[in-house]
């Protein structure tokens, strides 16, 4: 089970810092892919507070993928965090707000909570 821990929670953190970095430097290139308009003035702190929290979880997943034993505790807030991405963006979709991209782009982080709660399930005892 630690080979299969130190894999998914490696591929999660290679994620999340691949995340944090499209935003802090690729925001120009992957905006207009996921169809959302460009941020400017003021409106940029959200995309790098943003990036500051992906890359903190990315930062945690590291520590799980390290030694899962030891930093269990920070995967159910992990799988808050997947959840509350995945649902905020499916509402957002919803009312119109983003296209269909941003909850496909979304629903990895649905997979990993998903399989962040199955470890959690097998894992149990240990």
């Amino acid at each position: 089970m630690d080979t299969y821990a130190r894999k998914l929670f490696s591929i999660s953190a290679a994620f999340n810092f691949a995340v944090a970095a499209s935003l802090l430097f690729l925001s120009g290139a992957i905006f207009p892919l996921l169809g959302l308009e460009p941020v400017a003035g003021a409106n940029l702190t959200l995309p790098y507070v943003a990036a500051a929290l992906v890359a903190s979880y990315g930062y945690a997943y590291a520590c799980l993928a390290y030694d899962a034993r030891k930093y269990r505790v920070y995967i159910p807030l992990a799988i808050i965090g997947k959840l509350a991405v995945f649902a905020v963006v499916c509402s957002l979709w919803r009312g119109g707000d983003v296209s269909w991209c941003v909850p496909g782009f979304a629903s990895a982080d649905l997979i990993f909570a998903l399989l962040f709660i199955d470890y959690l399930r097998r894992t149990r005892s240990a």
